[in-house]
């Protein structure tokens, strides 16, 4: 952007001088006709007197310069229009650039808090974890400790009514000589 700008205003400064340059030489060389329009034969020659040369069209050196300093104001026109439509068009793509840096900037940083945030959970429900099956290989162990006490019956029904009557039969024997001493 910075060399089309210097090309643009090197042009700009070209074209300038030219149109300077070539008004001054118009100005000088209709200067130099007005004051010699006294030399001038006033009549013809009678056999050149229809020959009026290229009086009709514009033209001749005061023409041509004037085309050539057109061409200038032109060109100086032209690239004046050209070099502030790049500049405006350089200026909204910058201000579109750092807006839109900007906001891949506040993207990074959200997506840096959101990674943080998550691995901070994460740790957090790993460490949870790790103290839940603490919790559970202890009361695993104690519930192996339990379970024979518990679960495992080593004696069958049978066996089991026989010691109830039994124990029945020793607290009704318990509690008769215990009536014969509170008589007695």
């Amino acid at each position: 952007r910075e060399e089309e700008k210097a090309t643009n205003l090197e042009t700009i400064a070209d074209a300038a001088a030219g149109i300077k340059a070539v008004s001054s030489a118009i100005a000088i060389l209709k200067e130099f006709y007005d004051s010699q329009a006294s030399f001038l034969q006033q009549k013809q020659v009678p056999e050149m007197a229809a020959y009026k040369g290229m009086q009709k069209s514009k033209g001749g050196v005061i023409g041509m310069l004037e085309v050539i300093e057109t061409d200038f104001a032109r060109l100086k026109a032209e690239t004046e229009a050209a070099e502030n439509a790049a500049a405006a068009e350089y200026k909204t793509f910058m201000a579109d650039s750092e807006a839109s840096k900007v906001a891949k900037h506040e993207v990074e940083v959200q997506l840096r808090l959101d990674k943080d945030q998550e691995e901070f959970e994460r740790s957090q429900v790993q460490k949870d974890l790790a103290a839940t099956q603490e919790e559970l290989t202890r009361a695993n162990k104690y519930f192996e400790y339990l379970k024979p006490n518990c679960l495992e019956v080593h004696v069958n029904w049978e066996e089991r009514v026989a010691r109830r009557k039994e124990e029945i039969e020793a607290l009704k024997q318990a509690y008769a000589i215990l009536d014969q001493k509170s008589v007695g």
